[in-house]
C-alpha cells in the first residue's frame, strides 16, 4: 500500500509540474479575425477598421503605402474575379487623409492591363486621387529577393513597391481556383511577383511556394473581399456565385484565409475544412499564422 501511495504521489507531482509549465487555454494567445456583414462595402470597411483600432493604426503621415488588390482579370466587378473597386478607393482615400507620401497599387495581371484595369473598375475607382495603379516593368519593376525560410521557394522576383512600402495592405477577393483550390490572401501574392517566378511556383509545388513566400512578405493588414464568391471556373470565371456579403479583416493572413475558406464548405467539393486548402495547412504548420479557427477570436459586426 505504501508503494502504491508513493507511486501515486510521484505521478501527481509530475502532473502538477507539467500543468504549471504549460499555459492554460485561457492564457493562449490567439489571432483575431473581424467579419463584417452587410451590403455597403465602404461602411463595412470602416466599421471593420474601427474594430481594429482605426485607420491611424495603419496609415501615418509621410508613409509609402502599397495596396495589393486582385485586379488581374478582364472581368466586371459583378463577376467576382477581382476586388470590388469601392474597397480600393476607400483605402486610397483613407491613406491620403492620413497624409501618405505615396500610394502604389502594383499588379502583374493575367489579362492585359489595358483591358483588366478598366474592366475591373479599379482604374475608375482611383480617379482624382494620387494613387497609381500599374503593371510593374518586367525588367526594372522587380527585385530578386531571398526567401530565407522557404523550403521550395528560396527566392522570388518581387515588385519593388511592395518591398519598399511602410504599410502594405493585401486586399484580395475570395474565389475558387483551379490550381490552388481557393484564391485568398496568400495566393494573391502571385500578382506581386514576376512571370518567371510565377511559372516556377506552378512547376515546383504551388501550395508550398505560396506558404514559403508568406514567411517573407507579411502584410500590415489583410482585407478579404467576400461580398461575392466565385464557386467554380476560377480564377477568371465567369463562374457561379454565392453572396456571403462579408468583409474579412485580420493582422494574421493565415487566420483570415482559414475563415474565408469556411465560406466555400459545401459549395466547393474539395473544401470541407480550411486545411483542405494546401497552402493554409502548410502555412499553419510553418507557424506563419493560425489556421486553426478554434484558436482564433472571431469578432462579428452586422452593418
Amino acid at each position: 500500500m505504501d508503494m502504491q501511495r508513493r507511486d501515486f504521489l510521484k505521478v501527481a507531482a509530475a502532473s502538477a509540474a507539467a500543468a504549471t509549465a504549460l499555459p492554460s487555454v485561457a492564457e493562449e494567445k490567439t489571432s483575431t479575425v473581424v467579419v463584417v456583414h452587410g451590403k455597403d462595402l465602404v461602411k463595412m470597411l470602416n466599421l471593420g477598421i474601427e474594430k481594429l483600432g482605426g485607420w491611424g493604426q495603419f496609415f501615418k503621415k509621410g508613409m509609402k503605402v502599397a495596396i495589393k488588390p486582385n485586379v488581374a482579370w478582364y472581368s466586371t466587378p459583378e463577376q467576382g474575379a477581382n476586388t470590388a473597386p469601392e474597397l480600393i478607393r476607400e483605402c486610397v482615400l483613407q491613406a491620403e487623409k492620413a497624409g501618405a507620401a505615396k500610394i502604389d497599387i502594383p499588379e502583374n495581371p493575367c489579362s492585359p492591363e489595358g483591358k483588366a484595369f478598366p474592366q475591373s473598375g479599379a482604374l475608375k475607382a482611383i480617379e482624382g486621387t494620387s494613387a497609381k495603379l500599374f503593371r510593374p516593368d518586367h525588367k526594372k519593376g522587380y527585385r530578386k529577393t531571398e526567401i530565407p525560410k522557404g523550403k521550395i521557394c528560396k527566392s522570388a522576383e518581387i515588385t519593388n513597391e511592395l518591398l519598399d512600402a511602410d504599410c502594405l495592405i493585401n486586399m484580395p477577393v475570395a474565389k475558387h481556383h483551379g490550381g490552388a483550390t481557393l484564391s485568398l490572401s496568400m495566393k494573391n501574392w502571385m500578382g506581386a511577383i514576376s512571370n518567371a517566378s510565377r511559372r516556377g511556383w506552378h512547376r515546383d509545388g504551388l501550395h508550398q511556394c505560396i506558404a514559403d513566400f508568406a514567411t517573407f512578405l507579411k502584410p500590415t493588414l489583410t482585407i478579404i473581399d467576400a461580398s461575392r464568391t466565385m464557386l467554380n471556373r476560377g480564377p477568371q470565371g465567369p463562374g457561379d456565385l454565392a453572396y456571403p456579403n462579408e468583409l474579412i479583416l485580420s493582422l494574421d493572413p493565415v487566420a483570415a484565409d482559414a475563415y474565408a475558406a469556411t465560406l466555400f464548405v459545401g459549395k466547393v467539393k474539395a473544401v470541407t475544412t480550411p486545411f483542405d486548402v494546401g497552402y493554409i495547412k502548410i502555412a499553419h504548420e510553418m507557424g506563419i499564422g493560425c489556421g486553426d479557427l478554434s484558436k482564433v477570436k472571431i469578432e462579428r459586426i452586422e452593418c
